[in-house]
């Protein structure tokens, strides 16, 4: 009995000593595979690249390219890529044709179909860079479009930052969305490539986000348009002068100063000014001062009386902006007895004569 047993351990141990024996093969012949197309990789891509190059100062032969496609299809493919960024206009499409004609756009969509999220990666990329180019975009179809619902968040953001170039009022519009559910780093990324169609986003996309009233989604949007910096016929601004939440009160009156001046605008502006909570009285003074708007003075003149620091200098800043009006108000306010409120307006008198 005990024969038959040590019989079928050392069965056991000699069968798991040839498979350690087997994966350690496996690995070392993976090993030296990859270092071989590594040490041919660098012999071939200058060759490449030299061959590109070519081509993009205007030869016509592609015999030579097309052996390549055969031959090396990796090392081609990784040299056509490596021109983003360095070349435009009609270059870029050359290019892009040459990469349509060796069915290398064809291999990157058959690719970012793999549940390789690497692979999928670096296709949907390549592909970002191709489809600036309108034939390669009738291959890829939707490929992109569809990529904005990929689980890898690096998959959606070469697809987002590719179609907020050249997409269509829809695909730029399912961008904006998916950048404003997006997290944080996403979202500034995509804000700059956004800032173009900002006008365009107003008309449904920025509506459609203020209709849901999700401060999920209302919050990350408003911070985005904050970040445009743009004069914008932004919707809604006078309902979200009156939200109930703090956040977006105060983002909606620093908008309030980027968009067309209303009079729904001024009143909820006026109400801000007047508002017990510090932070939005100064929120309302400073957008007041932006506009101008001389209706605000004796609120401003309140704020600066009441005492609060934070507030004075807010109050104080905003009748700066307003000369001949808002100077005399600081000029009569400098000889306040209250502290607070006459070093206020004499710094602030002070600062807007210097600037002047």
């Amino acid at each position: 009995m005990i024969q038959t047993e040590l019989s079928l351990v050392t069965v056991v141990l000699c069968g798991f000593g040839f498979w350690i024996f087997g994966m350690f093969g496996v690995i070392l012949f993976r090993g030296r595979a990859w270092e071989k197309r590594n040490r041919r990789s660098e012999i071939m891509l200058p060759r490449i690249r030299e061959k590109l190059i070519d081509y993009l100062a205007g030869s016509e032969d592609r015999t030579e390219l097309r052996a390549l496609a055969q031959s090396d299809r990796a090392d081609l493919a990784t040299a056509v890529t490596s021109f983003e960024g360095t070349v435009a206009g009609s270059a870029r499409d050359r290019l892009c044709e040459l990469a349509l004609d060796l069915a290398l756009v064809h291999d990157w969509c058959v690719e970012a179909h793999t549940k390789n999220p690497i692979e999928r990666r670096r296709a949907i990329a390549r592909l970002a860079f191709m489809c600036s180019y309108e034939p390669c975009r009738r291959v890829s179809g939707d490929m992109l479009l569809h990529a904005l619902n990929d689980p890898d968040d690096e998959v959606k953001l070469f697809a987002s930052r590719a179609l907020a170039q050249w997409g269509s009022t829809e695909e730029i519009e399912r961008v904006f969305e998916n950048a404003v559910s997006a997290d944080l780093l996403v979202r500034i990324l995509l804000t700059e490539e956004l800032r173009r169609h900002a006008i365009v986003l107003c008309e449904r996309a920025i509506p459609k986000v203020l209709e849901t009233e999700n401060l999920d989604l209302v919050l990350p949007m408003l911070e985005m348009v904050m970040a445009w910096e743009r004069a914008l016929p932004m919707p809604g601004i006078p309902q979200l002068l009156e939200a109930e939440d703090r956040r977006v009160r105060t983002l909606a009156l620093r908008l309030a100063a980027l968009t067309p001046d209303t009079p729904e605008i001024q009143k909820g502006i006026l109400e801000a000014i007047g508002d017990p909570d510090p932070e939005i009285a100064a929120y309302g003074a400073w957008t007041a001062g932006r506009l101008r708007m001389e209706s605000a003075l004796p609120g401003l003149a309140r704020c600066l009386r009441i005492g609060n620091p934070d507030l004075a200098r807010a109050a104080a800043e905003a009748l700066a902006e307003m000369p001949r009006l808002g100077w005399v108000t600081l000029q009569e306010l400098s000889s306040s007895t209250n502290q607070v409120t006459a070093m206020a307006a004499r710094e602030a008198l002070a600062r807007a004569r210097g600037s002047a």
